[in-house]
C-alpha cells in the first residue's frame, strides 16, 4: 500500500456471466513469488501473529507470507481481465495479517484483522483505501479513504463472506474518461458496508496512475497470511433482458385470493405500451393479470423479482416460479429459472383488497452478463415506497421484549418470549425466557422494530446487524437425555435482574435446580456467559453448540459450523464433542463459563 509500480497487464478474459474458480491449481493466476499455494483446509492461531497452517486438497487459495517483505511480486494477478464486475468470496485472516483485493489491479477493498475495532477506519476490514498524492504537504498525502459503516469483521480464523458490486469507469471514443469508477455497494458477513461510492481515481499501491475499462483482479500478498475459498466471479458486459407485447385484463371486486378469474366477469382489457399497475382504474378491490413477452439475450440462469400489495403470483413459460402468496407493497420476492435464448411468455397476477395498502406493481429482472434492470414503469412504485424505518440504537444498554423469528435446522419459529440486549460495544444479542437458550449474536447496529410498531405491527422485531444464529433448543440437559425442550425438564423463568449497568442476568429452575446465567460483551468484541448452579449435580451438562461440523483447534478452543465462530471454553471444564455434532460441557464448581468469538 506503500509503493506505485507499473506492471504489464494480462489480456485473458472470463467467459461471460458468473464463473466459479476452482481453485484445484494456480492456473487462473499468476505471480511471481512461491508465497501462494492451494490446500484442502487451513488453521489459524489466534493468539499468535501471522500464523497460518494449511492440510492437503484442494478449494482454498493460502498466502503464507512473512510480514515486513513489500513488494507487487508477492501479489496475485488474475489471468483474465475484468470491467463491470461482482465478486463474491470467503476469506479467512491470520492474527494481525493485512491484504487487500485490488479491482482491476487498482481499487483497493482493504482486508484485515479488525476484529473489535471500536470506530473503523479507512484501513480496517471492508474499507476502500485511500488515494495518495507525494506532492502535497506530509498530513495530507493521504485522501478520500472510505471507512465501513459498521465493524462486522469476525476474528482471525473463522470465514468471512465478502461480495464487492463493481463498476469501471467509463471512456468516450477517444479514450477520456467521462465517469468515474464506482462500488455500487459491499458487502461483509452480510451487511451493507458501502453503498455508490464514486472512486475519483485509483487508490494507493495501484499499479499504474493510469484507468482503463479492463484489466486484472490483483490479491495482495505481501503483507501477511491470508485465505480464501469459494470464489465467485460475475462479469456484466451483455445486453439486458426486455420485455414487449404487454396486455392486461381487470375484474373489479373484492374476490378471493384464489378464486378461478375465468369465472368472473371481466371489466377491462386491452394493450398497455408499460408495465404499471395503472391498467386498473381503482386503488383497491381489484384482480388483474398482465401478460407479455420476455426476451432472453442468451441462455443461462435468469432471476426474476416482483413487488406488489397484495396476492400476486409470477409466471414464466407458464410455470409459476412465485406461488400466490400475500405481501405488502413494499415487499420484494425472488425467483430465478433457467431460460434458453430467445422469446419467453411471463405472467404477472395481482389481487388487492386491502384498503390500507397501498397499490403499487415492480418488475425486475437480472441475468447472464447484466445486472438487474426494472422493467416497470417509473411510476408504478412512486407511491409504494417503504414506510420509515423505526431502528432501535444501543449507545446505552438497550433491552426490548418481543416476537423473534428464528430458523434453526431449516424449520422456522417464532419466539414469544424473546429479549434482546443492546449494548454501546455494538455486539447484541437475543434469549429465549423459555428455553434458557442465548439463540443470536450480531454485530453492528441493533434492532428494527417496525414490524412491531409500524401501522398495525406484529409484535416482532428484527436484528440488523452481522448476524450469528446459535441455537433455540433447550440448553440444560441431564444424564443421557437429549432433550431439546422442555418436556419432563420441570422447567419454570424466573425472570431476570438488571445490574448497575442495565446488563440483566436471567434466573429459572431446571431439573429442580436454580439457575443464573449472565451474559456479558467481553474485551469488546466477544459474548462471555457464565451460568452458576445452585445445586451440586453429576449429571447436569450444557449443550453449547448443535452443529454439522465441529472442530477442536486449540486448547479449550472449538471451531463451530465450518469456522463460522469459536466457542472458548474456561479452563477446568470437562468437554467433548458427541456424535460429531454436539459440543457439551460439565460444570466445574457449579458453573459453566465461555466465550463465543465471531
Amino acid at each position: 500500500m506503500k509503493r506505485i509500480i507499473l506492471l504489464g497487464l494480462l489480456s485473458s478474459s472470463l467467459a461471460f456471466g458468473q464463473t466459479s474458480l476452482p481453485l484445484t491449481d494456480l492456473s487462473d493466476f499468476e505471480s511471481k513469488s512461491s508465497n501462494w499455494k492451494i490446500a484442502g483446509d487451513v488453521n489459524v492461531d489466534i493468539n499468535t501473529n501471522n500464523t497460518i497452517s494449511t492440510k492437503p486438497g484442494t478449494g482454498v487459495l493460502v498466502c503464507e507470507h512473512q510480514q515486513g517483505k513489500y513488494g507487487t511480486d508477492y501479489d496475485l494477478f488474475s489471468r483474465f481481465s475484468h470491467g463491470d464486475m461482482d465478486i463474491d468470496l470467503e476469506f479467512m485472516m491470520a492474527k494481525g495479517s493485512n491484504s487487500g483485493i485490488y479491482l482491476q489491479s487498482r481499487y483497493e477493498i482493504q482486508l484485515n484483522d479488525s476484529w473489535g475495532a471500536k470506530t473503523p477506519k479507512y484501513f480496517d476490514c471492508g474499507g476502500i483505501y485511500q488515494r495518495w498524492d507525494d506532492t502535497k504537504p506530509e498530513a495530507e498525502k493521504g485522501y478520500e479513504g472510505y471507512a465501513p459503516r459498521n465493524n462486522v469483521s469476525k476474528a482471525p480464523g473463522l470465514w468471512q463472506k465478502m461480495t464487492i458490486s463493481f463498476q469501471a469507469p467509463r471512456f468516450d471514443a477517444a479514450g477520456k474518461k467521462i465517469e468515474n469508477a464506482k462500488i455500487l455497494f459491499i458487502k461483509l458477513n452480510g451487511i451493507i458496508i458501502h453503498e455508490n461510492v464514486s472512486l475519483s481515481g485509483v487508490t494507493r499501491g495501484s499499479v499504474s496512475e493510469m484507468e482503463v475499462a479492463s484489466a486484472p483482479l490483483r490479491i495482495q500478498g505481501d503483507h501477511g497470511s491470508v485465505a480464501f475459498r469459494n470464489i465467485i466471479i460475475n462479469n456484466f458486459d451483455k445486453k439486458a433482458g426486455s420485455i414487449k407485447d404487454l396486455n392486461y385484463q381487470v375484474y373489479y371486486g373484492s374476490y378471493a385470493h384464489n378464486a378461478d378469474l375465468s369465472t368472473l366477469k371481466m371489466d377491462e382489457k386491452g394493450n398497455t405500451p408499460e408495465l404499471t399497475w395503472e391498467v386498473t382504474k381503482k386503488p383497491n378491490d381489484y384482480a388483474f393479470v398482465i401478460k407479455g413477452k420476455y426476451i432472453a439475450p442468451t441462455t443461462g440462469k435468469y432471476e426474476f423479482a416482483t413487488q406488489l400489495g397484495g396476492n400476486s403470483t409470477l409466471k414464466i413459460d407458464n410455470q409459476e416460479i412465485l406461488p400466490n402468496n400475500w405481501t405488502v407493497t413494499s415487499e420484494q420476492r425472488r425467483a430465478s429459472i433457467n431460460l434458453s435464448e430467445g422469446e419467453h411468455t411471463f405472467e404477472i397476477f395481482n389481487n388487492k383488497r386491502d384498503g390500507w395498502l397501498r397499490p403499487g406493481l415492480g418488475f425486475w429482472s437480472a441475468g447472464p452478463g447484466f445486472r438487474q434492470v426494472p422493467h416497470h414503469s417509473l411510476g408504478s412504485l412512486m407511491a409504494s415506497g417503504a414506510s420509515d424505518p423505526i431502528l432501535l440504537t444501543a449507545n446505552t444498554p438497550n433491552l426490548l421484549r418481543s416476537f423473534m423469528d428464528f430458523e434453526e435446522e431449516g424449520k422456522k419459529k417464532r419466539i414469544v418470549h424473546a429479549v434482546s440486549m443492546g449494548t454501546p460495544a455494538n455486539i447484541h444479542f437475543t434469549y429465549d425466557m423459555d428455553k434458557g437458550a442465548l439463540f443470536q449474536i450480531w454485530k453492528g447496529a441493533y434492532l428494527d422494530a417496525s414490524p412491531m410498531w409500524n401501522d398495525r405491527g406484529d409484535g416482532s422485531s428484527k436484528p440488523i446487524g452481522s448476524l450469528c444464529l446459535l441455537s433455540d433448543q433447550l440448553f440444560i440437559g441431564k444424564g443421557k437425555s437429549t432433550a431439546t425442550d422442555t418436556t419432563a425438564s420441570s422447567y419454570k423463568p424466573l425472570g431476570y435482574e438488571l445490574d448497575e449497568e442495565d446488563m440483566p442476568t436471567f434466573r429459572y429452575k431446571i431439573f429442580g435446580n436454580e439457575i443464573s446465567d449472565k451474559i456479558r460483551i467481553s474485551k469488546g468484541k466477544m459474548v462471555s456467559r457464565e451460568i452458576v448452579f445452585k445445586s451440586n449435580d453429576p449429571e447436569i451438562f450444557g449443550r453449547l453448540a448443535k452443529s454439522k461440523k465441529i472442530e477442536k483447534v486449540g486448547d479449550n478452543l472449538y471451531a463451530i459450523d465450518d469456522k463460522s465462530y469459536f466457542i472458548q471454553i474456561n479452563t477446568g471444564h470437562e468437554a467433548g464433542i458427541v456424535d460429531g455434532n454436539l459440543l457439551v460441557v460439565k460444570p466445574a464448581d457449579n458453573k459453566i463459563i465461555y466465550s463465543i468469538l465471531f
